[in-house]
């Protein structure tokens, strides 16, 4: 269950570095460009915005499996990771280009104002195009640095 102060906080512009595991149980690290709570049910339900050019994430995820999802505020370092497993790949919709658009500008805005990193700068990190992924939310672990970090959250 994914409470309304999690769900919201899932929905910034925090930076999201997604971990996934390929059938031949490679690891891989990418970035996800935006994440909304579809269900914060018993069983969350997230739909995660990935990056069009990262096909290693895009072929793990597309293969059903295991997912982890960092999330953590630049300003803050507040942190916290969900593990699940992958539900598929998603049907592009009308919102997707406002999402990412979204989602960058807090990101990038955030970068910006705490360490003085420049727009021009950050906007060559920015993706060509998302690819939107649903994934199934099985655990919940503080990743805060300080002495709770890892901490599985019930």
């Amino acid at each position: 269950m994914l409470d309304d102060e999690t769900t919201a906080f899932l929905q910034t512009g925090c930076a999201l570095i997604v971990g996934t595991v390929g059938p031949d149980g490679a690891p891989h690290a990418g970035r996800a460009w935006g994440l909304d709570v579809v269900d914060p049910g018993p069983s969350p339900t997230v739909r995660l915005l990935l990056d069009v050019d990262d096909v290693r994430t895009l072929d793990h995820v597309a293969g059903l499996g295991a997912v982890a999802i960092t999330a953590t505020s630049v300003r803050t370092l507040h942190s916290m990771q969900l593990k699940g497993r992958s539900l598929g790949l998603d049907e592009p919709r009308a919102g997707d280009d406002d999402r990412l658009e979204r989602y960058i500008s807090q990101f990038f805005t955030d970068i910006t104002e705490t360490d003085g990193t420049d727009l021009d700068l950050l906007g060559t990190f920015r993706p060509f195009g998302q690819v939107p992924c649903l994934l199934e939310v099985h655990e919940r672990f503080v990743q805060t640095p300080g002495p709770g970090a890892g901490a599985r959250v019930r």
